[in-house]
């Protein structure tokens, strides 16, 4: 059993989650960013305790049924590089497992700020007790409260049967911004759901 085999036994124990839930709208697609550099920048805001050089990228594919499960969940349909999503493995100096993450850009159509398409770009840590460890929202040009942890913390420790609709169980919008408050709740989601289906355990 090779070193990325090991972490990714590791996920499977640690993500267990329900998928005994109720649809929800949430339209959103993966985001990627241009180069590692970037990337382990975001990925050390999530997960600020991992070992720098300690990062995996899990790779998954979905089957078609998965597919069919997660469209039905997310009400729309995955987008084809949805279908391939790239999972980050966080693990401490020691090599112990910390949890997983990915990130999804949570808008699929356009909105325009000052002349620019306004970018929503979000983070999503989940420990191995499949709850959300933080969340991030990266290089927001609107209101700078919906990027900042009075916002986001609202989300932490959240599992994949906790409400996500702002409004509700003690979930508070950004002044001005509900609609891209919700897109983020959406997006913590989501990011339970496709690392339920791709790591979780499965019976059997």
């Amino acid at each position: 059993m090779n070193r990325l085999t090991r972490f990714a036994a590791k996920v499977c124990l640690g993500l267990l989650f329900c998928l005994a839930l109720a649809p929800q709208q949430s339209e959103a697609h993966l985001a990627k960013w241009g180069s590692w550099e970037i990337t382990h920048r975001n990925l050390m805001k999530l997960f600020p305790e991992a070992d720098p050089n300690g990062w995996r990228i899990k790779r998954y594919q979905y089957s078609d049924s998965e597919v069919k499960l997660l469209e039905a969940e997310l009400g729309f349909e995955l987008y084809p590089e949805d279908k391939l999503p790239e999972f980050f493995i966080a693990s401490d100096a020691q090599g112990n497992f910390l949890g997983v993450a990915i990130f999804i850009d949570p808008r699929t159509k356009p909105k325009i700020l000052d002349g620019g398409i306004l970018t929503l770009e979000v983070g999503i840590g989940v420990n191995a007790e499949g709850k959300i460890n933080r969340i991030k929202v990266y290089d927001y040009r609107g209101n700078v409260a919906l990027a900042q942890d009075a916002f986001l913390n609202q989300l932490r420790g959240r599992e994949l049967d906790s409400n996500f609709k702002m409004g509700t169980g003690g979930l508070v919008a950004v002044a001005g911004e509900p609609e891209e408050s919700q897109l983020v709740g959406n997006a913590a989601r989501e990011a339970l759901l496709l690392m339920k289906v791709a790591l979780g355990r499965r019976d059997g």
